[in-house]
């Protein structure tokens, strides 16, 4: 028998159109932004961004760690403090042992962070009467993260013109930010505020803006009112810290 005209195949659904991969997903989250957040709400995927993320992580820890005097950081602050020459040698090496121990452990906290971060924001969204689960949310802030991964890449190729550094090179190796017209020891208040409106922290809330309003089917508007009110906050608790730090440092 021939086919009659109503045999005829249908047209691929948009179901069976064939799924981006990982790195696809991460450029189409670069490029454009919406169309992606919308695939990564109906399928999120969790374990291959966030191994790319962590080996980026990895790389760059073992690249700059070794570089830096983890000792004569903490010397400076010690020496503020007036203790005996052999306490303070004594307390310079073990805050330098234990800060190089959490430098080195950094790339696997931060799977903690970023589960911390989608569950709170997933939290804050279902608050406001929005939809998604935390696959999803996890989902969406590890690929919400690749501007911040992307300036690390590039302050990593910074910092490795240096042959040695402390701590205090590693606050603001690009100038992404105003930070740089502060003092970081001077004046580590305005430091701290000014470097908190990054070029990248900025791409990448709106990242999560537009990622946030997919999974939780809210308006951008009030994606934005959210996610915005959320990283106030964080700033708020960076700035106090460093205002904390400040007042420890001329009692």
């Amino acid at each position: 028998m021939t086919a009659s005209l109503g045999d005829a195949p249908a047209a691929p659904s948009a179901e069976a159109a064939p799924r981006p991969n990982t790195l696809q997903r991460i450029a189409g989250v670069l490029m454009s932004p919406a169309q992606t957040f919308e695939d990564v709400a109906r399928r999120p995927d969790v374990v291959f961004p966030l191994l790319i993320i962590v080996a980026i992580s990895v790389i760059t820890t073992l690249l700059i760690v070794p570089r830096v005097d983890f000792a004569a950081t903490y010397r400076e602050a010690f020496e503020s403090a007036n203790m005996p020459p052999q306490q303070m040698e004594r307390s310079i090496r073990i805050a330098a042992a234990f800060g190089k121990a959490i430098a080195y452990f950094g790339p696997l906290l931060q799977v903690v962070a970023f589960a911390v971060i989608g569950g709170v924001l997933l939290i804050a969204f279902r608050v406001f009467g929005g939809e998604g689960d935390f696959k999803q949310a996890f989902s969406v802030t590890l690929y919400s993260w690749m501007p911040l991964c992307i300036k690390s890449v590039l302050a990593t190729g910074v910092l490795l013109t240096k042959k040695t550094m402390t701590l205090v090179d590693l606050a603001n190796p690009l100038r992404s930010n105003l930070a740089f017209l502060a003092d970081m020891k001077g004046r580590p208040i305005l430091f701290s505020l000014l470097g908190s409106l990054d070029l990248f922290t900025i791409w990448t809330l709106v990242l999560v803006i537009i990622g946030f309003a997919a999974i939780s089917r809210l308006s951008r508007v009030r994606s934005s009112a959210i996610v915005i009110s959320l990283w106030l906050v964080v700033v708020l608790f960076k700035v106090g810290g460093a205002a904390i730090g400040a007042a420890r440092m001329q009692k």
